[in-house]
């Protein structure tokens, strides 16, 4: 078995679960050092996502449980077997479902930003009528008073 490449497909797995998170590479270092009982810098981060850097086995650890990485594919990858073809075949039928899952990953997104900004529509009309509540009642605390 070859592990050429395990390092860039690490890296790759820490740079898309650091994004899928919203955090930039200083985030995730100040989020790691207190699991390693060490300062991490930053560029250790943008070597790491690089595959530039050979990671320890504690740091490989402490990623894997902050970001619910799951590292047994890298190190046993799935047997595939099969003729050219076959291959050819099944490259091409999982394109399409990568493709299929972008799109719908798309789609969810913009549904997702037309909620967001309902939401923030209906929080700030409820913002408001609460302020108009307020000012209200203390009208009546000080008309009774």
């Amino acid at each position: 078995m070859k592990f050429d490449g395990v390092g860039e497909s690490f890296g790759a797995l820490v740079r898309t679960a650091r994004e899928n998170r919203q955090w930039t590479q200083a985030d995730l270092a100040k989020r790691l050092g207190p699991l390693l009982g060490r300062e991490v810098n930053p560029l250790a981060i943008t070597r790491t996502e690089a595959g530039k850097r050979p990671v320890p086995l504690d740091e490989v650890a402490a990623l894997a449980h902050l970001l619910n990485l799951e590292l047994d594919p890298l190190l046993n990858p799935p047997r595939v077997h099969g003729t050219a073809g076959d291959l050819h075949e099944r490259a091409e039928k999982l394109r399409d479902e990568i493709n299929r899952g972008h799109q719908q990953e798309v789609e969810l997104m913009a549904v997702y930003a037309s909620v967001s900004q309902q939401l923030r529509r209906v929080r700030t009309a409820k913002d408001e009528l609460e302020r108009e509540l307020q000012a209200i009642e203390r009208a009546i605390k000080d008309a009774d008073g």
